[in-house]
């Protein structure tokens, strides 16, 4: 008998924690432990005590509807719990931002490797708690909640029952008080939230967590753990074998039978004793010959052992006899009574014995009526088990592949994207990854087959269940993690869901603690690459620096802003500066979109460079204003939903590319100028593109790519290794991305990128619509309560002129409500409140538009100064001038 197969996953962390030790006491008084908590950004909850003589007392909130109610609880209401909630001493955590692994096994081995799986996968929590040892609860959070992800409940082979669950959205779990089981308190073995902040929690995703517990079911089925359907499928299909009706006992010859069609020499260990606990559950004790005759037969048996299993038995009620009569089936096994399937072998037009697991290394799998769903679950582990490079990634199974992509000079270049997977290739994959069989009645023989395409399909619609590696993205050289740690090792990292494909490129070392002064170095050797590009400031430099910087690491960010490149006339060497970029970080030129005519048609592109997993996306030669709420929320989203092409369905998908734009006088509009950063070149000469240079700064990094790629992630290292001091006030929405890369060009001294903010707003175009309708607002209808109607009919008022001639008395108001709600030259009422709904309570130039209530059924706007009626909502301006003051 082999011992249990470990995980192919390491386990290999930190034993598991000690079950005795504890963090310092908490508060006596739930209401000052419960503030305590709040303070720290978590939403405590009471939970019955576990001295109540009631149902779920020690787990259960008591409190109607205390989902909502807790998540906005105040200090004030968290105090009057003591009194109104007098029964509930315990407290639990709401989750939803705060997520909660809970690992329910009591062997307490799988207990610790489960936890390892999750430190891997996850990383590692510096607050885990215990209830009942050695049950453990690791805590972490989410920037973006989901719901709860959970295992089916597994039987064990020693009789208990396990299951692994995230706790998530609408979720609790009690963090303080007394257990119902143990009577003794919950405690936190290191850290718990008391002195860990919510906002120091590691974070995670739905993703990520989704593959954890399919993980984590993969490894309870390894370790012999089977769901309720399992068991009543085995023990179905294992009858059926046998030829017993549902309740039919067997007999003891039937029972010898199959036993002796049961080989025992390479048997996995956990079936050694579900073959055990099936004699025992059949024959009781009289089985024990029977047990050892068998087990005898094993090279590696050792009589006392079996003997002492033999004994445990009796206290296990987890398997039935059926499933002694399944594992014979296994191996082509049924009774005499039973119609006996030829075993005979069938060759395949290649000569390959079609029956044989070992013949070309493909797992058998045959096709049953009933067997859909462990057909699907076979063809899944076959094709994990083949390596065929097949991932998961947002809601689609995707694959790598090269293919061709268009660059700014008008070229295509190959380059890796990831294709969605099609029901017809995964049925090619699945019939490559298994050797599929189908019984011929007529040759009464088991035949070799295609995968059937209904199989595929079944797969590809399993979202959600997927057990297939999660991949966020595709890297070409080394990167960072999030945490800081060093990413240079090709193949898939686990931790990160990233691929690390070097396309047999050599990358030379990291340093792995380098200082401030190898840091300045490396950011010279950068700013040398660069030296040639007429920027017009520092700043400007700086934002072309950040580009680099930002391609190298952005898998690691959760957002990062657009880079733009601007200047006042073409071939001032934009576009070069995005490719340089890309050549360092991919070792190709950027692959380029178009802006495209209309909004829509710009959404479609950036979609499918989002889908197909670009590292780099380029939208090149901008002339209009560049905006579009896709595009906002691909810079400051960490997942999308976008429609794939040619179908009405859409595809979620990581948001993780580093975005850039070149155009001669780039124009950003609307929420865009707070979510990018622009350079501007002006080589100060009519044709820039005539300038002769003694070196190629492409050339150059296609020939010292990795001494590139190294000096970028030495600036970041560096940064990082000095503790990332903070140098200005983080970027809304770009918090990790200004920690990173923005605050460490500063700390080597140089300008603030996002200096040239100020003046992308200057430019916006809406944001100029806008001042223009409320200075005309201000000189033509000032102060009063206006509807719509009005508007209109004051913006388009006329006087007469000669010759029974007309002409607008202020025609200003009205061309500019034209910019902003014209349709066919006439004002649009509807549009126009649209957009003044829009606009409303944003300040510009001291004033802003409000809502003035209603009057005969009318919506009535007013302008006020922004020092009149309540806090207004700011349009950015103070944002941008709290980094520059910072």
């Amino acid at each position: 008998m082999d011992e249990p197969i470990p995980l192919t996953i390491d386990t290999s962390c930190a034993d598991t924690v000690d079950a005795t030790s504890s963090t310092p006491a908490a508060p006596e008084d739930p209401t000052e432990l419960r503030l305590r908590l709040h303070r720290n950004g978590y939403r405590p909850i009471p939970v019955l005590g576990a001295h109540v003589a009631m149902k779920g007392a020690g787990k259960r909130p008591m409190m109607k509807g205390w989902e909502t109610v807790c998540a906005s609880a105040d200090e004030a209401e968290i105090a009057r719990w003591t009194k109104a909630q007098r029964n509930c001493t315990n407290t639990g955590l709401l989750c939803g931002e705060l997520v909660g692994v809970d690992i329910d096994v009591l062997d307490r081995d799988h207990a610790h490797r489960l936890t390892c799986i999750a430190a891997e996968m996850l990383g590692m929590s510096p607050a885990s708690r215990i209830g009942r040892a050695p049950k453990i609860l690791l805590a972490f959070r989410t920037d973006a909640p989901f719901d709860k992800v959970q295992t089916s409940e597994f039987h064990m082979l020693d009789g208990t029952v396990a299951r692994v669950e995230v706790l998530a959205t609408g979720q609790q779990f009690v963090a303080f008080g007394i257990h119902p089981d143990t009577k003794a308190p919950y405690h936190w073995p290191e850290r718990s939230p008391l002195d860990v902040p919510l906002h120091e929690l590691p974070i995670v995703s739905r993703d990520r967590c989704a593959a954890f517990i399919a993980a984590a079911e993969e490894y309870l089925r390894k370790v012999g753990g089977q769901t309720t359907a399992d068991r009543r499928e085995i023990d179905r299909d294992g009858r059926k074998a046998a030829g017993l009706k549902q309740k039919e006992a067997p007999s003891r010859a039937l029972i010898e039978e199959a036993v002796a069609h049961i080989r025992n020499d390479e048997l996995p260990y956990d079936d050694w004793i579900k073959v055990g606990l099936a004699l025992y559950a059949a024959l009781g004790p009289d089985g024990r010959g029977l047990w050892e005759t068998w087990s005898a037969e094993a090279s590696k048996n050792d009589p006392a052992y079996s003997a002492e299993k033999w004994d445990s038995f009796s206290s296990v009620r987890s398997v039935t006899v059926g499933t002694l009569f399944w594992l014979a089936r296994q191996n082509g096994w049924r009774a005499e009574r039973v119609e006996r399937v030829r075993t005979s072998r069938a060759r395949i037009p290649d000569g390959q014995d079609a029956d044989d697991d070992d013949g070309d290394g493909r797992p058998v799998i045959r096709i049953f009526a009933g067997f859909l769903h462990r057909a699907v679950d076979m063809a899944e582990g076959a094709l994990m088990q083949a390596g065929l490079g097949y991932y998961q990634r947002g809601s689609m199974v995707v694959r790598p592949a090269m293919v061709p992509v268009a660059v700014s000079d008008g070229r295509t270049v190959d380059a890796p994207r990831l294709v969605d997977v099609k029901a017809h290739h995964m049925a090619e994959a699945f019939t490559r990854a298994a050797n599929w069989k189908r019984f011929d009645k007529r040759e009464g023989e088991w035949l070799s087959t295609d995968c059937p395409h209904r199989i595929a399909e079944t797969f590809l619609a399993r979202e959600g269940q997927w057990r297939l590696p999660v991949l966020t993205g595709i890297i070409n050289c080394p990167t960072l993690r999030p945490d800081g740690s060093i990413l240079d090792l090709p193949g898939y990292d686990a931790q990160t869901g990233l691929l690390f494909d070097p396309q047999d490129v050599r990358f030379p070392a990291l340093p792995r603690d380098p200082d401030q002064a190898t840091a300045q170095r490396a950011l010279g050797f950068l700013k040398d690459l660069i030296s040639t590009f007429p920027f017009v400031t520092d700043a400007d430099r700086s934002v072309a620096l950040s580009g680099i910087l930002t391609a190298l690491i952005r898998r690691s960010l959760p957002t990062a802003p657009l880079h733009g490149f601007n200047a006042p006339t073409a071939g001032t060497g934009k576009s070069m500066l995005v490719d340089l970029a890309s050549q360092i970080a991919t070792a190709r030129p950027a692959p380029v979109i178009a802006q495209g005519k209309s909004e829509e048609e710009m959404e479609k592109r950036l979609g499918a460079a989002l889908i197909a997993g670009d590292v780099l996306i380029a939208i090149d030669n901008c002339e209009e204003p560049l905006g579009g709420e896709l595009l906002c929320q691909t810079l400051t989203q960490t997942s999308l939903k976008v429609r794939i092409l040619g179908k009405s369905v859409n595809a979620e998908v990581p948001s993780n590319a580093a975005v850039f734009a070149t155009g001669n006088n780039l124009t950003l509009e609307g929420d865009m100028t707070r979510r990018a950063i622009r350079a501007t070149l002006d080589a100060g000469v009519e044709r820039p593109e005539l300038r002769a240079f003694e070196r190629d700064p492409l050339a150059m990094v296609t020939a010292q790519r990795g001494d590139y790629v190294t000096a970028g992630l030495t600036v970041l290292r560096a940064y990082h290794m000095a503790g990332r001091p903070d140098m200005r006030a983080p970027l809304g929405s770009f918090t990790d991305w200004s920690r990173w890369v923005r605050d460490a060009l500063i700390w080597l001294g140089e300008a603030d990128p996002c200096d040239t903010m100020e003046g992308m707003r200057g430019a916006d175009p809406k944001l100029e619509a806008l001042t223009t309708v409320l200075e005309q607002w201000r000189e033509v209808i000032g102060m009063d309560r206006v509807s719509v109607r009005e508007i209109i009919e004051r913006a388009t008022e006329q006087r007469p002129q000669l010759y029974g001639r007309s002409e607008f008395i202020h025609p200003e108001f009205r061309e500019a409500l034209l910019r902003v709600a014209g349709e066919g030259g006439a004002i649009n009422g509807g549009r126009l409140g649209k957009w003044i709904g829009g606009q409303q309570n944003r300040i510009v130039n001291g004033l802003r538009l409000v809502s003035a209530g209603v009057s005969a059924g009318r919506a009535r706007w007013q302008l006020e100064t922004a020092e009149t009626g309540a806090a207004p909502i700011n349009d950015g301006s103070e944002v941008l001038r709290s980094h520059a003051d910072a």
